[in-house]
């Protein structure tokens, strides 16, 4: 009786979790899904885990091993237009092989769903089929916008109520599960963390030597998916408004860069904006030292990688107050919040962020408090109470 007693413990102390993300790193993109990746990676060190991660490209490995676990890439495609009416069930459908496949060798005792749809949709199917518990992770715009927008609020929602534990990364987006119709005890706020052996002080100098940028003047960095949503347009118009010499670097991939080109030949700044593409998780570091600010001029965010990044570097953050950035920027002591989608607020901002000292090593000191190590462990925290929670019902 002992030592069945020790298995089931050490069952749940190192449970057999199976992460589901379709948004997961790979060598095309090593940042689509950074956050999901940053937490598995930490969690992995503490149990044994695998990735099932759908993806609809063809030329990504099947299978890879990530910093010691393993993650299949199983084949599928979204469908156009109203696909979204279907594309829960057929990922779900999809994700059921691969995970059938896996039941001999990697028998796991918990799937680990992110995003609300289409992956905790379909994890909370799997969950049923495969009877095991379902722990599903609101990531961002998935609370924001999902849960709100027709038709996929149906879907989203439906995650919300099948998952037997819900992760918000913020009180905010806690509060916005619940008004979707969640149960307030089954969500846990776990908010993100940061790799604090990558993004760490350095010195502002050599960072910008290292960049080949001048060592003079006001270098401002932002960084993001280029989407108007991300707020970038407001950056260089604010910019442009009584700031003469700073200049705004932006780091990120998106469709929408031609636009902001056109804005800031519009604003007389087009000689003062640089678009960086796409940066290599590398070279963030020495971005954020180069900058006096991170500026973030996003319409909705959850707990944004860039911004406690910044702060772990010990650059102050400018950063529009949505989602959960007031509880990671301290008004006037790391950063200082202004309203979304407003020209005239950032420009407020950077002028008055300019008009005041800033303690670099304080700021780092703050922002280097959270560690993806800690978010791993009140995962596997939250995972083994669910689990008990269960085999005591049995």
């Amino acid at each position: 009786m002992l030592n069945q007693q020790s298995a089931i413990s050490n069952q749940q102390s190192r449970p057999r979790v199976l992460v589901l993300a379709s948004l997961f790193p790979h060598a095309k993109n090593e940042t689509i899904g950074l956050s999901t990746a940053r937490r598995t990676v930490e969690l992995a060190k503490l149990c044994p885990v695998k990735v099932v991660a759908l993806t609809e490209l063809a030329d990504l490995p099947e299978r890879e091993e990530l910093a010691g676990f393993e993650v299949l890439r199983p084949r599928w495609r979204r469908l156009p237009k109203l696909g979204v009416l279907v594309d829960g069930y057929r990922y779900a459908a999809r994700a059921a092989r691969a995970m059938a496949a896996l039941r001999g060798a990697f028998d796991f005792d918990l799937i680990d769903a992110h995003w609300l749809y289409p992956d905790a949709f379909a994890a909370v199917r799997l969950g049923r089929r495969f009877r095991r518990p379902v722990v599903v992770t609101g990531r961002g715009s998935d609370v924001d916008e999902f849960l709100f927008r027709w038709p996929v609020r149906r879907f989203a929602r439906a995650a919300l109520r099948g998952a037997d534990r819900l992760v918000a990364l913020t009180r905010q987006h806690r509060q916005k599960m619940i008004e979707a119709g969640a149960e307030a005890d089954k969500i846990a706020v776990i908010p993100n963390g940061v790799d604090t052996t990558l993004f760490c002080p350095g010195d502002r100098l050599k960072a910008r030597r290292a960049l080949g940028l001048p060592t003079e003047g006001v270098l401002l960095f932002s960084a993001g998916t280029v989407v108007e949503e991300k707020g970038f347009q407001h950056l260089i118009a604010g910019m442009a408004s009584g700031t003469p010499g700073v200049r705004l670097f932006i780091a990120g991939p998106g469709d929408y860069r031609g636009a902001l080109g056109r804005l800031a030949r519009d604003c007389g700044v087009a000689d003062r904006v640089t678009f960086l593409g796409r940066v290599a998780q590398s070279q963030m570091p020495l971005w954020y030292r180069a900058a006096d600010f991170f500026c973030f001029g996003s319409y909705h965010e959850g707990c944004p990688n860039a911004v406690l990044e910044a702060l772990a570097c010990g650059t102050p953050v400018l950063s529009t107050d949505v989602g959960g950035i007031p509880d990671l920027v301290e008004e006037a002591r790391s950063g200082l919040l202004f309203k979304p989608r407003s020209d005239e607020a950032f420009a407020a901002a950077l002028r008055a962020a300019l008009a005041r000292p800033w303690d670099r090593a304080a700021i780092a000191a703050l922002g280097s408090q959270r560690s993806w190590s800690h978010v791993a462990a009140d995962c596997l925290a939250l995972f083994n109470q669910l689990l008990s929670a269960k085999q005591g019902a049995l």
